[in-house]
This record gives C-alpha cells, structure tokens and sequence, in this order.
C-alpha cells in the first residue's frame, strides 16, 4: 500500500505557525480541523489495509471479439465503511466501465462485474488491479494488485462446409456412396433376413414381426487430413519489401481463420487431423477434441526470416503420408522450388488442396470491394496464377483467394 499526505504536512505546518504568531479563535478552529484530519487519516489508513480483494474470470479461454465477465470481489472487515475508487485492470483496454466508485459498508462483501473483449488472439495478462482512496483533507490511499490470471483468445472461425477430404478409410457416423467398409456404429435400417451372417439378426424386432429381420449399417469411409499453415514469409520474396511484410501480418490472422475453420468443422465429423503450423517455431498437433488444435493457433505467429522452410518440412512429412491421406496447404505464396515437391506429395496422396491468400479472404457477411480482380493481385501474385495451371495440369488443386472471395466461395470451387 501506498499513501500520499504532502498536502496534509504543509496544512499542518501552515496552521501551527499561523498557530503560533497570529493565534485567534479562527486558528483554532483551523488547528482542530487539522487535528481529525489527522484522526481521520489513521481510522482510513487502518480500514483501507484491511480490504481484502480476491478475482475471479468467468472463462479461462474465450474466442475474439467474445465478451467475458471479469469479477472483483471487496470485503470490508473492519467496523466502518468506506469508499473506494476500483480500476480492475492496467491492460484491458475495452474494459467496462473502465473504473467504478464502490461504497463499502462495515462488514460487506460486494462483488464488481465488468465486461470485457479482446480483439486479437493470444494469451493475454489481466495486469493489476488498483483500488484508492482519495479525500479532500489532504492525504490519499492506494494499492495495486497483480492478478495472477491470464486468458487465452482463440482464433475466429468461420461457419463453413468443407466437404472435399478424399474418402479412402472408416469414419463413423458419416454416409458415402463408396461402399469400403460397414460402419457397425451406424444402423442404417432394419430388413427382412436374405442370408446375412447370424449376429445381423435382431432378435426382438424379429420376435415383433414374427419374422427374421437383420441390421443393416452405412457404410462410411475417409482419409487422414494433413494440414500444413506456412505463415512465414517465403525466400521467394524480398524480405525487406515493405509491402508483403506487412501484408504477411494481415495474411496470418486470415490464413489461421481459415485453418480454425476446416478443423472445427473436420473435427465435428470425427475426423482425424494432422495439423503442422510452420512460422517462428514448428507446431504439430493431433486430437480428438477440435479446442486442443485452437490452443495452438491462438500463439503461433509467423516470422520474415524464417529458420524453418515450408520446403523442408514438407520433404520430411512425405513419408509419413500414404494414398488415403488428403493434404491442404495454406499459404502467402508459392515459390518454384516448392512446386517439384507438390507434384510428389500428389503422387503419395489421394488429393493435394493449396490454398494461396496474399490478402485474405471476405468475411461472408461482408460486401465485395469494387474492384476488378486482375487489378487486385500484385506482380508476384499475378505469377501464381502460371504456377497453378502447371500444379492444376498434374492434379494438384490450387485456389489463387482474393479479398473478394469467401470461404464458402472457395470450398464450393475446389
């Protein structure tokens, strides 16, 4: 705790030597309004240490632009009341109210809501919090707390469909027309008996009909789905041109948007994704539960000098990647170095997705810039629309995104 008296010393001095060379009944009343100053200084310096202050969020995770409650809770111990000015956060800039006037009473406990949103993701400090007392007689109480709490904002996602993984192994649950595998956790219908193996017969429904009737099941069937995210600037382009630095920024919030979006919705569907985000550092993730890859979307970030290369990452996962697999590629551009490796990736997988975004991609409730699409793209960018007819002749599929295309857009195309 901190306190501030200087304007109550220099009064206090003031009337004793007013005290002392001009004393009159108008002093005295001064000396005496000095003295509860005084008085009223340690009964308030005494109940202020005593407060108690405890915190509480109400998510440890929540998603970008998501509003959480954060709750202060005051308790007053002491035998007086008192006011206070609580600021309950140093960092959270769309706190509110940014600062609430509380009233104490003796022996309360008073719990403070205020509402808050992140507008970026990450891992984010609450900071400390702060509560004063200030009066007019001069003096002034203070104290931080540091909140030892921190949330993790989550990527955005977006409400989209993507239904273009290559169906090549069992996935419960889900219908195909490709008649693999049976899916014995999904009864399609109940028919009448015509030679099935005996464990098919359902013996009440047979009981019911009096007839023997047999289970009939879906048969279901897909690939893993490797996912790789190169949110890294390319060798391909000058690392010090101003533009695609900055636009590599921009790019990375929209490339893991897009990512956060094909997982949620590959996840829902019990399908098994292997994600590898290359940028600063390299994050692989495999799981069941589709929050565990946003975890790791929520901290990653990309670099202009990269240590790890798209390339080589690349030619280390090939042989882990078979037939059945369905490979999606997200990235701010293609070099031509990479394109030899594609065409083998290709040949080891059943469908090869890349998916270029040098500006992003329309939100869809979002309206189209007016502007033709020829004159969106950059020199570099136009260049890749030459490289995707090559990876597009060798069965590669390749979706050059402009700003005015959105992701449903996209997914419908592919």
């Amino acid at each position: 705790m901190k306190y501030k008296i200087k304007g109550l010393v220099l009064l206090s001095i003031f009337t004793i030597i007013l005290n002392i060379f001009y004393f009159s009944n108008y002093t005295i009343i001064l000396l005496s309004l000095i003295i509860f100053s005084w008085y009223e200084f340690i009964q308030k310096k005494r109940i202020f240490e005593s407060l108690k202050v405890n915190y509480d969020l109400e998510y440890e995770k929540c998603f970008i632009e998501e509003e959480i409650e954060y709750r202060v809770i005051l308790n007053n111990p002491s035998d007086e009341e008192i006011t206070i000015t609580l600021s309950p956060s140093n960092l959270l800039s769309r706190l509110r109210p940014p600062y609430q006037k509380i009233k104490l009473a003796a022996h309360e406990t008073k719990k403070i809501v205020f509402i808050t949103s992140f507008g970026t993701r990450g891992k984010k400090e609450i900071g400390f919090i702060s509560i004063n007392y200030k009066t007019p007689l001069g003096f002034e109480f203070w104290k931080n707390i540091k909140v030892n709490k921190s949330i993790d904002v989550l990527p955005e996602f977006i409400y989209s469909e993507f239904n273009k993984e290559s169906l090549k192994k069992l996935l419960p649950g889900e219908k195909s027309n490709i008649r693999i595998l049976e899916d014995v956790t999904y009864v399609e219908n109940i028919d009448e008996y015509n030679n099935e193996p005996m464990n098919r017969i359902n013996w009440k429904i047979s009981a019911k009909y009096d007839k023997l009737m047999v289970k009939k099941f879906s048969h279901t069937s897909t690939g893993k789905i490797f996912m790789f995210v190169d949110l890294n600037l390319p060798a391909g382009i000058p690392e010090n041109n101003i533009f695609w630095k900055k636009e590599r920024k921009i790019y990375e919030e929209y490339a893991l948007k897009a990512a956060a979006s094909i997982i949620r919705a590959q996840k829902l569907k019990h399908q098994e994704v292997n994600l590898v985000v290359i940028g600063k550092d390299i994050k692989k993730i495999s799981s069941n539960d589709w929050i565990d890859y946003y975890d790791i979307l929520s901290i990653v970030e990309g670099i202009n000098k990269p240590t790890y290369t798209f390339e080589n990452i690349l030619k280390k996962e090939l042989p882990y990647l078979t037939y059945e697999d369905t490979v999606i590629i997200i990235s701010i551009h293609l070099t031509d170095e990479i394109i030899p490796d594609l065409i083998k990736l290709r040949a080891r997988t059943s469908k090869v997705i890349v998916l270029i975004m040098p500006y992003g991609f329309r939100i869809e409730h979002e309206g189209k810039l007016d502007i033709k699409e020829h004159e969106i793209f950059r020199v570099e960018a136009k260049e890749l629309e030459k490289k995707a007819i090559l990876l597009e002749e060798n069965y590669i599929i390749v979706r050059l995104i402009s700003p005015n295309n959105s992701l449903t857009e996209i997914f419908e195309s592919i």
